[in-house]
């Protein structure tokens, strides 16, 4: 059983770690990858709500400049697997996932330097208008960065598994409690790096906006968002209104 289950490990990773190969699939994000964790593992209910949990957490995780975010990869199947093995819930998964991620991401950095090489390979190719080479060395250099660390998650789940499992049992209740409520915290660390890199003084009203709807009116999310797309159509049709107001004005005055 944990043979099979290592490798569909092996092979979700895989898929993530390729997912731009299938256009926009998203298929390397927490609440998918948490999903097909939880299947694996034998509880898909459970790896839908880890996965929605490390959604939170990993949600303003993007890459932006030289800013390079944790491998949310690893930190969702790992931490899923784990926490679903030892029978804990998304708390522990989130407390495990995060710092796994973490320490991927230094670990994949080793990885950079052969992309690098290989990249520059490519631009001689390409120099050289050698489409064919160019093609196949695009292949390897895709192939290589992804599975140069590819074995790392399924090794790590199949020998560290018990391990995490027994160390989880063997935690006292007030260290649970704990990571019970810092776990509770980084989906909001999440959600605020997101707000973070979107806010402005033109979007800042409408989030303090929905806040307030949700909080003193009681409605849920769905309807706060379809309250949200009617906001947003009434406003492009003023600001549709007034540019064109604005276009004859400009028209009048070149009359005259």
């Amino acid at each position: 059983m944990l043979i099979t289950q290592t490798l569909l490990i092996t092979l979700i990773t895989l898929l993530a770690r390729c997912h731009t190969m299938f256009g926009t699939s998203l298929i390397n994000r927490p609440i998918v990858l948490g999903m097909l964790t939880g299947w694996i593992m034998g509880d898909l209910t459970q790896g839908i709500i880890i996965g929605g949990a490390l959604e939170l957490a990993f949600v303003g995780a993007v890459s932006i400049g030289a800013y390079i975010p944790p491998d949310m990869i690893s930190g969702t199947i790992l931490g899923t697997a784990f926490a679903i093995k030892a029978g804990a819930g998304a708390e522990t998964a989130l407390a495990l996932g995060y710092p796994i991620a973490t320490l991927m991401l230094a670990i994949n950095s080793l990885g950079t330097p052969i992309g690098l090489y290989l990249m520059h390979k490519c631009d001689k190719y390409a120099e050289k208008g050698d489409s064919k080479k160019f093609e196949r060395m695009y292949w390897i250099t895709g192939f290589a960065s992804k599975i140069l660390f590819l074995p790392i998650v399924p090794l790590a789940f199949y020998f560290g598994s018990d391990a995490v499992t027994a160390a989880l049992n063997h935690i006292p209740e007030f260290v649970q409690t704990g990571i019970n409520i810092s776990g509770g915290l980084i989906p909001a660390l999440g959600f605020a790096m997101l707000a973070q890199m979107i806010m402005n003084q033109r979007v800042a009203v409408f989030f303090f906006m929905g806040f307030f709807v949700v909080q003193y009116f009681g409605i849920s999310t769905t309807g706060c968002a379809i309250f949200a797309v009617i906001l947003a159509i009434v406003l492009v049709q003023i600001e549709a209104k007034t540019e064109k107001k604005q276009v004859q004005q400009e028209v009048e005055l070149d009359d005259f």
